[in-house]
């Protein structure tokens, strides 16, 4: 008796500056990862999301490193630098259609973004097209009052007859659904982090202790002063830097 042939496994898709990660961050992809039952989560750090512009206060090689730190001990996730790699704009558009090729045309992408920035997905580069190559995973606050007020009216008309809540019939097909989750408020922002940083204020408990022993020994975030006191070793098993949502804020039509 012949097999069936096994479902392709489902990733979900978690961009932001991550400037820097925190624990907001982590615990809203491992809720992600539960809710939409993903085998992976990918973390896109962005490279120049275009209504930001190159104001991310974390290098590249900086920010990445720090996500290294921060995912190591999750099997469940992993990390794509493609969009750091990139010259230019970054558009999630370009990213879901390398990926989409990549993964090929029958693997589920789910892509996480919040209420907020989703409610001004008809701003995206070429957004339209973006239901060809992945489903949206909508992370609501608890305290989201546009939402609990609005609803999916907070969406855009051209997106209602993609809005699901079933999870079947979203895991059914590679792309093309809507269906939102609730998440976890952890107050918790990168720049509540890079503002504690600066004043020389603890950040631990925010982020992984990697990651604050890496702010801390590079002098991230911080003062000028306290820049050229801070140690120059990396972090216990770290190459030196050069390698590179609370909850969920918008940067562009990512989280930061």
């Amino acid at each position: 008796m012949s097999s069936l042939p096994a479902r392709p496994s489902t990733t979900g898709l978690f961009g932001g500056t991550f400037d820097p990660i925190h624990f907001g961050h982590l615990r809203l992809a491992t809720e992600l990862a539960e809710a939409f039952r993903l085998e992976k989560v990918v973390f896109l750090p962005a490279g120049l999301p275009y209504h930001r512009g190159r104001a991310a206060h974390a290098t590249n090689d900086e920010r990445l490193t720090m996500l290294k730190l921060a995912i190591a001990r999750d099997p469940r996730f992993d990390l794509d630098d493609r969009e750091l790699r990139r010259e230019g704009n970054t558009y999630t558009y370009d990213t879901l259609a390398e990926i989409r090729a990549e993964r090929g045309p029958d693997t589920p992408l789910v892509f996480l973004a919040g209420t907020d920035s989703f409610a001004k997905v008809a701003e995206w580069h070429r957004w339209t097209e973006l239901f060809d190559l992945a489903h949206f995973a909508i992370a609501v606050r608890a305290d989201d009052s546009q939402w609990f007020s609005k609803g999916p009216g907070a969406f855009p008309k051209e997106v209602w007859p993609r809005i699901t809540l079933n999870l079947r019939e979203l895991l059914g097909s590679p792309a093309g659904k809507i269906m939102t989750f609730a998440m976890t408020p952890l107050a918790i922002s990168s720049t509540a982090m890079r503002a504690a940083a600066a004043e020389g204020a603890s950040i631990r408990y925010l982020a992984p202790d990697p990651v604050v022993e890496f702010i801390r020994s590079h002098g991230l975030y911080a003062s000028v002063k306290t820049r050229s006191e801070a140690a120059p070793d990396a972090a216990p098993g770290v190459a030196p830097a050069g390698d590179r949502i609370a909850g969920a804020a918008p940067t562009g039509d990512r989280i930061e």
